[in-house]
């Protein structure tokens, strides 16, 4: 253990280095989509290494078509200049031979000693803001498939949590920063002792104060979030914290429900407080209007002011990619705070 930490620390101190010889500007923030995931190896390493980071990066959206979380966009290690400075990168090798110009770049990034690791060392190393900020950069460095694959427990959870992070970061950079607090964040936090983050563009879509009902959002894409509470406790049973999700959009928005198609209902804490989280597919109640898209809603229960929450989250964009908005959404709705009463 001791070992694998002095050759992990000596990796990223040659990364570094090699870093410094390259350029001697500063950093500037790291530029690609939020949801893709630059992967720089050889053709002939490509086939193992995207059957290994697809079993990392699995979790799908159902829109109802699946959409990945996470786009794997692979390119030859002769781009690797124009890439380093993308958000998330993993170069990567799982074939130690000359030939292979994806070791030979690995090779220019590390020295011999950390090249030429055994079967008994993690073939992966990851590091932050290396080459930018808000960068994720990582390496792969197997000696064939076996060995990468025999290290795949180790380092699933601990990439998923690095790119989930990372993630979280860049998107609460680009929903919230340079925003002014508005009058209505101000009135939510004294009419109602709870506030929300709105996102610039967004909109006061509806405001029923004796519902306890708030609905905002924007549009084109479709990005709708409400938030109803209720006095006490009503997350304990599951059969009514499930039919407070199953009839809230029929209550609350009046033209849309819930379709049974990949519903998903389970036990999840939200920040810090005990709940729900339910996810799946809305649907126009008419017809004549094809509208439709993945939804969320997050049900939980704040023990300091005996209230219980549900916030809502919709996203309709015919065609596009809904993933990345939905995760989005759940950044805006994991900016929520409950105020007891002074």
């Amino acid at each position: 253990m001791y070992n694998s930490s002095i050759k992990f620390y000596q990796i990223i101190i040659s990364i570094l280095y090699f870093s410094f010889l390259s350029s001697c500007d500063f950093k500037k923030d790291a530029i690609g989509f939020d949801d893709e995931i630059r992967v720089i190896c050889s053709i002939e390493d490509e086939s193992v290494v995207k059957s290994f980071l697809e079993k990392i990066f699995n979790d799908t959206l159902y829109a109802p078509a699946p959409e990945p979380y996470y786009r794997l966009v692979f390119s030859k290690p002769e781009s690797y200049s124009k890439l380093k400075n993308y958000a998330q990168v993993i170069v990567a090798s799982v074939n130690k031979d000359e030939n292979n110009i994806g070791y030979r770049l690995i090779n220019k990034l590390l020295s011999q000693n950390q090249v030429n690791i055994s079967k008994k060392d993690n073939p992966i190393f990851i590091t932050r803001d290396l080459f930018s900020n808000n960068q994720v950069y990582g390496i792969i460095n197997a000696i064939d498939k076996e060995h990468l694959f025999d290290f795949f427990e180790k380092n699933r959870d601990l990439m998923k949590e690095h790119f989930e992070n990372q993630f979280s970061i860049r998107g609460n950079k680009f929903l919230f920063e340079n925003r002014n607090l508005t009058d209505f964040e101000d009135s939510l936090k004294n009419n109602f002792r709870w506030s929300i983050k709105i996102p610039w563009g967004w909109e006061l879509i509806k405001e029923n104060p004796k519902e306890n009902f708030i609905w905002i959002g924007n549009q084109y894409p479709y990005r709708w979030l409400s938030v109803n509470w209720k006095d006490g406790n009503h997350i304990n049973d599951k059969l009514v914290a499930g039919r407070e999700v199953w009839d809230f959009p029929k209550h609350h928005y009046k033209t849309i429900r819930f379709n049974d198609y990949k519903f998903n209902f389970k036990k999840e804490n939200f920040n810090n407080y005990r709940g729900w989280v339910c996810s799946g597919i809305w649907e126009s109640l008419d017809s004549t209007e094809a509208k439709g898209g993945p939804f969320q809603s997050f049900l939980f229960y704040d023990y300091n002011t005996d209230r219980t929450f549900h916030i809502n989250t919709l996203v309709h964009n015919p065609g596009e990619n809904k993933a990345l908005y939905i995760r989005q959404m759940k950044l805006v709705a994991k900016s929520f705070k409950s105020y007891q009463s002074e």
